[in-house]
């Protein structure tokens, strides 16, 4: 089974899928890129806003959770907004990882053609790298094109979306179901209750004609 490492670029990815309105599930989307290999391990990359440098502890912890390896940076107040550039110490982890753990695959989430550079020295390597990004959003095109691969994460938003509307699909024929069920039980809880007031008032009636007028008797 091929090894892969996956770096993951946050603010890069996070962005997109902010732009695309799409939640982004971290666990789910590493176990989709190592699908079918055996995941060595995964880096994020994460900047940190200095105006709030706690704001992103539960991002943080998140991404430990999902079995990331997480680099988190304070970046530099520029005006109203700040300023936190990872790309040196996303480039120097995959070169360290080029020479120690010598997977077979690598995959950058990222478009950012800064990477080009790095992507081809371990290409040179004979590593396979493959970018994963938005191709209409975050994957500049020599990116894409100076890759070993290109994964597009339109495709997995639109399997996992597709998947989630399956699976909701036998959970609203079972509701519906459940609601029939409940519908047959009352109709035969009335029913039977019917039957009994029937049953009753037969008995009734038969009871008041065998019963007299004494004043009729012959």
């Amino acid at each position: 089974m091929e090894r892969l490492v996956i770096f993951n670029d946050y603010a890069n990815i996070e962005a997109a899928f902010r732009q695309l309105s799409i939640e982004l599930d971290d666990q789910d989307l590493v176990s989709y890129l190592s699908e079918g290999r055996f995941l060595v391990e995964a880096h994020a990359f994460v900047p940190v806003d200095p105006r709030n440098a706690y704001g992103r502890d539960a991002l943080l912890e998140r991404l430990w959770q999902a079995g990331y390896v997480v680099y988190d940076k304070l970046g530099t107040i520029v005006g109203d907004g700040f300023r936190c550039n990872l790309d040196v110490e996303i480039t120097m982890e995959m070169m360290r990882t080029a020479e120690v753990v010598k997977p077979d695959i690598v995959v950058l989430m990222s478009g950012d053609k800064d990477f080009i550079p790095v992507i081809l020295e371990l290409r040179r390597r004979g590593i396979r790298v493959e970018v994963a990004a938005f191709p209409r959003h975050n994957a500049a095109r020599d990116v894409m094109l100076k890759a070993s691969g290109f994964i597009d994460l339109e495709r997995y938003h639109e399997e996992r979306w597709a998947n989630e509307e399956e699976a909701e699909v036998p959970l609203l024929a079972g509701l519906a179901l459940v609601d029939d069920a409940k519908d047959s039980s009352m109709a035969t809880d009335e029913a039977a209750f019917l039957a009994s007031e029937i049953e009753e008032k037969t008995v009734r009636d038969e009871r008041g004609a065998g019963t007299q007028d004494p004043t009729t008797a012959p």
